[in-house]
């Protein structure tokens, strides 16, 4: 029989996932569908032992709804969180229960609702899913009704599906490969940079992102572009560029994305002032490969993918002019609005016993930054910047993952991943005249954990002409 859209990622796996909700749905053999979304505190769940907290109000759960339909989609059963006395998680491998057939089950997660609501559980033993839904006053140990989960000779389903989700870092990558640019050569408009007394710019630069503290990924970017003033307080500049991300993924796999970028940005000061306001917009078209690993009778897998990703980003700044000095340095504030929507097409995998194919996502991720730089104009060659900015996420979760294994009989749906929503990150900036007509730009910057990079930096040489 083929499964409704299914993930429900049970046992060591769900210590693997960033999302908050688990969402299971079933057909059963009796003509019913069970389904529930389960939220939970990830650090709840410990492989090594049996777990149990009581009561609806603990925060480890975030989330419970539960439901059986019949065949006309009507509900013949259902219940909340606040019906929970209490859950209770038993990892694989432990065999602590025993059903009214007496055959010992492992992997299971209980959910307690009272004699009021009855009980529901779910669980899985020897790559089988079981579901039980006991109305109240009837027995607990009812017989399972069981469904084959999983592709046919997937023993570990919690891994296979795990290995699945670490798809969703493809739309990750085409996200961070459009974020780098912006707030890395382009972390300024292209007017707080000095003229030179010229009204043409020529600049190669060179950018590089590193995390490790949640994610282990490297990304880098390099491009030339071309400025110019086209009318009185106005200048307008292009850029193309070519980007590259690496990451690794579980058991030996790895995820790499490389593509090429075109920019323009245009910024306008009013006559008289010292306010810039800028609009910037990026285009990427990147490609991504990705080598899957996962368990498979005993011995690791892979399956090859490769799919395009497109990212188009636009982003309205506004820098002030300096409000205040201390100490020689110049603080003037500045905010920005950003979108950067990101689309990866379907592709399906090839290669390896159990490969997948997976759906088109599609996801606008928003934010805003609030910053302060301070600036020293030490002397008539050098200039440092310092800055400080909180970035806030507006977006929800990401998008979600679906697909099915290659056979069509098992059809999956991962619940996106919602991003960090705050972080600050640091910067400094030196300006260096080498020339008369050339300007090396040095910039660097430290992030607190969120959506951005841990830690990233950047080099720019700017000829005027």
């Amino acid at each position: 029989m083929k499964l409704l859209k299914t993930s429900l990622l049970l046992a060591a796996a769900a210590t693997r996932l960033d999302a908050a909700d688990y969402i299971a749905t079933w057909n059963l053999t009796n003509g019913n569908v069970a389904k529930a979304i389960i939220g939970v505190d990830p650090s709840y769940f410990d492989p090594a032992g049996l777990n149990e907290f009581y009561g609806s109000s603990d925060p480890k759960l975030t989330r419970l709804d539960l439901s059986v339909t019949n065949s006309s989609q009507q509900v013949v059963w259902s219940a909340d969180k606040s019906a929970l006395t209490y859950m209770r998680w038993n990892p694989s491998g432990k065999n602590l229960g025993v059903n009214s057939t007496n055959v010992y089950y492992n992997g299971y997660v209980d959910f307690y609702l009272g004699a009021s609501a009855g009980t529901f559980q779910i669980g899985y033993m020897n790559g089988v899913i079981g579901v039980v839904h006991t109305p109240a006053g009837d027995n607990f140990y009812s017989p399972f009704f069981f469904d084959t989960f999983g592709p046919s000779g997937v023993v570990d389903i919690p891994a296979w599906l795990s290995s699945v989700n670490n798809q969703n870092r493809v739309y990750a990558a085409g996200t961070t490969l459009a974020s780098l640019p912006l707030e890395g050569a382009h972390h300024r408009p292209m007017m707080s940079f000095d003229r030179m007394g010229k009204d043409a710019q020529f600049w190669a630069t060179g950018d590089f992102g590193s995390s490790s503290r949640v994610r282990d990924v490297k990304v880098t970017s390099g491009e030339v572009g071309v400025n110019k003033d086209i009318g009185p307080n106005t200048l307008a500049g292009f850029a193309i560029g070519r980007g590259q991300q690496n990451q690794d993924l579980a058991l030996d796999g790895s995820n790499n994305v490389i593509g090429n970028y075109v920019l323009g940005e245009i910024d306008y000061r009013p006559f008289g002032s010292q306010w810039i306001v800028s609009l910037l917009g990026m285009v990427g078209s990147w490609d991504a490969k990705i080598n899957r690993g996962y368990s498979n009778s005993g011995s690791t897998d892979y399956s090859l993918g490769q799919t395009d990703i497109i990212s188009r980003s636009a982003r309205l700044r506004v820098d002030a002019p300096v409000l205040f000095s201390v100490a020689g340095f110049g603080f003037s504030p500045y905010a920005s609005y950003a979108v950067t929507q990101t689309v990866v097409e379907a592709y399906t995998e090839a290669g390896g016993a159990l490969p997948a194919s997976y759906d088109e996502q599609k996801h606008n991720a928003t934010e805003a930054r609030l910053g302060m730089m301070a600036t020293n104009v030490i002397n008539e060659k050098l200039k440092l910047i310092v800055s400080v900015e909180g970035i806030h996420r507006f977006d929800g979760a990401g998008p979600a993952l679906t697909g099915q294994d290659i056979t069509g009989s098992v059809g999956f749906s991962l619940p996106g991943q919602a991003p960090r929503p705050d972080c600050v990150r640091l910067g400094v900036d030196v300006d260096y005249k080498l020339a008369a007509d050339t300007l090396l730009n040095i910039s660097a910057h430290a992030s607190t954990v969120g959506e951005v990079a841990d830690v990233s930096g950047a080099v720019s040489i700017r000829r005027a002409f």
